[in-house]
């Protein structure tokens, strides 16, 4: 009778692998979702889309930077251009949400932190919205992940976050306007930092064949009549064509700034190239600094970037 008797029952090892895979997956997933819920940077949002100029001229994006709308809770807006951010440098304190809202005033550019997940592309006329925390004090660069033009090596900026904000500066009024040459001049030193030293570099050098030099060839416009006026066009309207600066070719595109700067932005900048790197020296002596004012009356004149290349022709700088 024993004989007849039913043995041990197998293992059932399919049973098992099955409820191991479905175990593991289920890790794989809950580590996904604390990655994606607790890293720098998330899933961007759908952009917000508009035309360019409506967008660059929005409160955001006509100031952009850092701005603190509540508790452990800042916005960052940053435009991206050839071959810059802006603003360049970032800072930001830690155990805070950081809203990033990025757009472009030209081509696509990319926006990405190295070392975090921050990373979303910039499109003109969108507006592109990703957010994070970041828990640590670091330093990172922004780098443009997306091939813009000759300049893209260039175009890289500095993110940092610090365990305590630096005071905040106390915002400029127009009544507060700096009036001495000298100053001006200083106020232009950072306005150049942030939007031009990308291309025409910290010292005014340039890049050949890239980017023309300042020093030296700023003063050739100053020194002939109505060059006062192109140099000042150039800054507001841009500048398209061959050109020859300290006796090398170009031929790119200056971006217009009249756009993004304001009347006393440009004033600082062009008394700032007019005067830096011995460009003062070669000035002609009834030389006066641009003004405001100046600027504000050349605004009015409208011009496009080919129109003023064609001014620029009529001073014999070369073209």
């Amino acid at each position: 009778m024993s004989e007849n008797l039913p043995g041990p029952k197998p293992p059932n090892y399919e049973l098992r692998w099955v409820i191991i895979g479905v175990f593991g997956l289920a890790i794989l997933l809950g580590l996904s979702i604390w990655r994606l819920m607790g890293a720098p940077g998330r899933i961007p949002t759908t952009p917000q889309e508009a035309s360019i100029q409506h967008i660059l001229a929005s409160p955001m994006f006509k100031h952009p930077g850092v701005v603190k709308v509540g508790p452990h809770h800042y916005r960052v807006a940053v435009v991206a251009r050839q071959f810059q951010f802006d603003p360049a440098k970032i800072v930001v304190p830690v155990n805070a949400r950081i809203d990033f809202y990025v757009t472009s005033a030209d081509v696509i550019h990319g926006f990405e932190l190295q070392g975090t997940d921050v990373n979303v592309e910039s499109f003109p006329g969108y507006v592109a919205h990703v957010f994070a925390v970041f828990r640590t004090p670091h330093k990172y660069l922004t780098v443009c992940d997306q091939y813009c033009g000759i300049g893209h090596q260039n175009m890289i900026g500095e993110f940092d976050v610090v365990a305590h904000m630096p005071p905040a500066h106390p915002a400029q009024t127009a009544g507060a306007m700096p009036t001495a040459p000298a100053a001006f001049a200083q106020a232009g030193k950072t306005v150049y930092a942030a939007h031009c030293a990308a291309c025409h570099q910290a010292n005014g050098a340039g890049l050949a064949g890239a980017f023309p030099p300042l020093v030296k060839s700023v003063p050739g416009y100053t020194a002939r009549v109505f060059g006062r006026t192109v140099l000042a066009d150039v800054l507001l309207y841009g500048l398209k064509g061959k050109i020859v600066a300290d006796g090398k070719s170009y031929n790119g595109v200056m971006p217009a700034w009249g756009g993004q700067l304001s009347d006393r932005q440009i004033a600082e900048v062009l008394d700032y190239v007019t005067t830096a790197w011995g460009n003062g020296q070669a000035e002609p002596s009834e030389f006066k600094p641009y003004q405001p004012p100046e600027i504000k009356a050349e605004r009015a004149t409208t011009m496009t970037a080919q129109e003023v290349w064609q001014a620029r022709a009529k001073l014999s700088l070369g073209h």
